[in-house]
């Protein structure tokens, strides 16, 4: 019979290839171009909804292996659970219940995936086993791209820009925008192995510029620009004073531009003033949601072929309009304005903490970065509670990450395996240069989270966190 230290190492390594699994499998990666090129979502393809259900019972099963941690989010549990139940509730009231049903069964899952990501991971393994997850992603993209342009690159409308592993360019663009933030989390919170996730970076980046979408390079500037900031403030009173004041300046000098002259914002961004014809969208949506502003119509029922009044703005339009091409007026269509305060409420929590947590929580400006590239994608794409999605895992993870029990509480409370506990405090090969480290602090099969080893330590001009 194994040791039991070596049973628990057992558990967590294939505990961590199952996560890591999920993760590619939510990032869509090669299933909308192999197995839905028509975008059906599912709902004409038996293959995906049976290829799914493995996927949901995964992620139940790890959330129940892990449900004391998970007990212990429970304040961002019971925010998007608030949110998630609501999607549940509009089956009664839904245009399409059976849609509806099926969606939101979807959508608990995605979203319990990203509580058990935030409960299970922190620190250093929470960031290197989602930079594992990007560094794959971004291989594969160019290995299909270089190898099978057929497949990888686009020859339609979009003729010549990278598609990679998916569908088409801009979620390509989305995806490697959050790797590039997530490669400089990992640099900065891994000395060691920072070569491979800078690495990782630039080719997150070539990849972004090969889908010639300006909007996921200004999405990339914003986030790294909030993690700097973030960093900077940990200097000192004075430079968070500077630093806020500096982007209040700037946020007052967009908006003077967007109100005074929006088509030199548009020119600057290389779009037109429609917005590639989002604005119209939007404009017939909001008429759509007139019509039930308190309910909506019903979780993921809007957009379905057979919805009367989705067909009444495809005539409208005249073309087939897919989704709002915004998160909060499609959240409002679907959910109503019950449905857009339970979201805004759990946005608006994770902000203060995102500002104020960084020098306790070790992750916390990976976290700032997401949300801030999140509040900025949902202006033009619909990921709130986006079912099967890793946008919307990462921000329930980042929410949560935010939002939950502070490390120092939580190690108090944490429940480790006995054989843990009993543990030995010595030192890794090389001492000094590992900075004293117990292996389990230091190997990613373990990824133990922050709170159990110790304090975390802003990565920043004091030093890098213990994770």
């Amino acid at each position: 019979m194994a040791p039991p230290g070596d049973r628990l190492t057992l558990i967590r390594l294939l505990e961590g290839l199952i996560t890591l699994g999920l993760i590619l499998m939510m990032s869509n990666a090669l299933i909308g171009p192999v197995l839905d090129p028509d975008q059906t979502g599912g709902e004409s393809n038996a293959i995906l909804r049976l290829m799914w259900l493995p996927v949901y019972a995964a992620a139940g099963a790890l959330a129940a292996l892990r449900a004391p941690r998970m007990l212990r989010f429970w304040a961002p549990g019971l925010m998007l659970g608030l949110l998630v139940a609501w999607a549940f509730a509009s089956v009664t009231w839904s245009i399409d219940p059976s849609v509806s049903q099926r969606r939101a069964v979807a959508v608990a899952a995605t979203t319990l995936f990203g509580l058990y990501l935030a409960a299970r991971y922190g620190g250093r393994g929470f960031t290197e086993l989602l930079a594992t997850a990007f560094l794959l992603l971004a291989l594969g993209s160019y290995a299909v791209c270089l190898a099978m342009p057929s497949l990888g690159v686009h020859s339609d409308v979009n003729a010549g820009a990278w598609r990679g592993l998916w569908y088409e360019k801009n979620q390509m663009g989305a995806t490697m925008v959050y790797a590039t933030l997530t490669f400089a989390a990992a640099a900065a919170l891994s000395p060691r192995r920072r070569w491979l996730w800078c690495f990782g970076a630039l080719l997150s980046v070539g990849l972004i510029v090969m889908t010639a979408s300006k909007t996921s390079l200004l999405a990339v500037a914003l986030g790294l620009g909030v993690g700097a900031g973030l960093a900077a403030m940990g200097r000192g009173p004075a430079a968070a004073v500077v630093l806020v004041w500096l982007g209040v300046t700037a946020a007052a000098l967009l908006g003077g531009l967007w109100w005074l002259a929006p088509e030199a914002l548009f020119e600057a961004m290389g779009k037109d003033p429609s917005l590639t014809g989002r604005t119209d969208i939007w404009s017939a949506v909001l008429r759509a949601a007139d019509e039930r502003p308190w309910l909506g119509y019903g979780f993921a029922a809007f957009w379905t072929d057979d919805s009367a009044p989705a067909k009444w703005i495809r005539n409208q339009l005249d073309w087939v309009v897919p989704t709002a091409h915004n998160g909060w007026l499609d959240l409002l269509i679907q959910l109503g304005a019950v449905g857009v305060v339970l979201f805004a409420v759990a946005l608006l929590a994770a902000l203060p903490p995102a500002l104020f947590r960084s020098r306790r929580l070790a992750e916390a400006n990976w976290s700032a970065m997401m949300l801030a590239v999140f509040i900025l994608q949902i202006f033009s794409e619909s990921f709130i509670l986006a079912h099967n999605s890793l946008p919307w895992v990462l921000a329930v993870a980042a929410v949560a990450r935010l939002t939950g029990p502070a490390p120092a509480a939580a190690a108090l409370g944490s429940r480790q395996p006995l054989a843990l506990r009993r543990r030995p405090a010595q030192p890794i090969l090389g001492g000094p240069s590992n900075g004293g480290l117990r292996p389990a602090e230091t190997d990613m099969a373990d990824l133990l989270w922050p709170g159990e080893t110790g304090g975390p330590r802003p990565f920043g001009r004091r030093g890098l966190a213990v994770a």
